[in-house]
């Protein structure tokens, strides 16, 4: 008998070990949220939500910060801003959308100097911004569509975008030089190609297409064909401002993806 309870004492003594180990391996097993912010968003809302090429998203949210809003934009996506559509299962948004709330809630982040939009309108307008591109029905579509912009890019961004333009070009609106047999350029936006022809808008919206047997050269430019611009700070804070109100209605779906392309 003594040793019955001997043997028996042990055993219950492990159960709660045993218990906690199982925990443990559900804890490694469970979703993070923060490892899946910074593998699916951090590449263009930045690391911590701190806004890169997409908006910060510290601070109050331009679409909610309540955890049906922050869901509704995860799984359906924002048209014309670049945000697409995530497939996420539930255990992984169950983990990701409480650790966006969380980086909303950090106060006094992605702020910056309150601008004039009226007065950036103003500067907009002077520039001949609308050369290239386009908000709701008016202006090009050379450049990007800019109808959403507010919503699609963040505010330092949108400051680097006007002046270093180069820093980081779109893909679908890379310059390109295409000399043709005469010795003519052209210099455009690539809008299509194929094995045999490639396609380019110019400037002045005009589409010219070419032979690829009959060009001498075609060549991808390093640069962005839009220019660098210098303003006075407080022009540029008022541009800025006037391009960050751009968010265009909710289910609009002209914005800052629209693609040049032919296909």
């Amino acid at each position: 008998m003594w040793f019955q309870e001997r043997f028996l004492v042990p055993s219950f003594t492990l159960l709660p070990l045993a218990l906690s180990l199982a925990g443990y391996a559900n804890a490694q097993d469970a979703p993070n949220g923060r490892a899946l912010f910074e593998e699916n968003c951090a590449g263009c809302h930045g690391t911590g939500g701190a806004g890169d090429r997409g908006p910060s998203l510290q601070g109050q949210l331009r679409h909610g910060n309540q955890l049906p809003d922050i869901k509704n934009v995860i799984v359906n996506g924002l048209p014309g801003t670049g945000m697409p559509k995530f497939d996420f299962d539930d255990h992984d948004l169950q983990a990701l959308i409480p650790y966006v709330q969380s980086l909303s809630q950090k106060s006094g982040s992605g702020t910056h100097p309150h601008g004039d939009p009226i007065a950036g309108r103003k500067i907009y307008d002077s520039g001949k911004c609308s050369g290239c591109h386009k908000i709701g029905s008016e202006g090009s579509s050379f450049g990007p569509n800019l109808t959403r912009v507010g919503a699609a890019r963040s505010y330092d961004y949108l400051k680097t975008s006007i002046l270093s333009p180069s820093a980081d070009v779109p893909e679908n609106f890379e310059g390109v030089t295409v000399v043709d047999g005469n010795g003519k350029r052209y210099s455009g936006i690539r809008v299509n190609e194929d094995t045999f022809t490639v396609q380019l808008r110019l400037p002045d919206q005009s589409f010219v297409s070419f032979d690829k047997q009959s060009i001498k050269s075609e060549v991808m430019e390093k640069q962005s064909v839009m220019p660098s611009y210098k303003f006075e700070a407080h022009d540029l804070q008022n541009l800025l401002s006037y391009l960050s109100s751009l968010v265009g209605p909710a289910n609009s779906t002209a914005g800052i993806t629209e693609e040049p392309r032919l296909r």
